[in-house]
């Protein structure tokens, strides 16, 4: 079983800040304070989920009145094994893509853009193209490497071409 490093763990870091200003940048929002992240090492009773890069749980507070809490929990196993078995893909780069992916979904389930628990396909759909719209628009370096690679594994959700409302800015992509 594979684990992040203390290496690993910068890079992460690194990656979430990046993240975050893209999110913000774009959003006119902040994701401070809203989430937390857990690598697999980390894991109590969320054990590892196969098959995907990163899983986000709600974790509803005591209180009602206070807001919703988010823990992105990283798979590392699959992360690193993606790593290694794409040797072109940085981990910069795909750490930066799969936070600012689960960024835009606690974004949309704060606003109430997006319901937690309705159909995750729906969603998923919506936050990929978000998520890559936002990086045509603020370009990490490897990041068209990550796309590429993940389109190989399993193409990108395009659907029917639509006009997006984007803080105003009125952007065409396709959902």
């Amino acid at each position: 079983m594979a684990y992040f490093m203390p290496e690993h763990r910068n890079v992460l870091l690194f990656g979430s800040d990046l993240a975050e200003r893209i999110v913000r940048k774009e959003l006119s929002w902040s994701v401070n304070g809203v989430y937390d992240i857990q690598t697999l090492a980390e894991f109590k009773e969320n054990g590892p989920k196969g098959g995907v890069f990163s899983q986000l749980l709600m974790v509803e507070p005591m209180k009602a009145a206070i807001p919703n809490h988010y823990r992105v929990c990283l798979q590392d196993e699959e992360i690193l094994g993606f790593i290694r078995k794409n040797p072109t893909v940085d981990l910069l780069s795909f750490l930066t893509f799969i936070m600012t992916h689960e960024f835009l979904h606690i974004h949309r389930f704060t606003t109430g853009k997006a319901d937690f628990y309705g159909d995750p396909r729906d969603e998923e759909v919506v936050v990929d193209a978000l998520t890559r719209l936002f990086f045509t628009k603020n370009p990490v370096t490897g990041l068209k490497q990550v796309l590429t690679i993940l389109d190989k594994v399993e193409a990108a959700p395009l659907y029917n071409e639509h006009i997006v409302n984007d803080q105003g800015r009125f952007v065409r992509a396709y959902l």
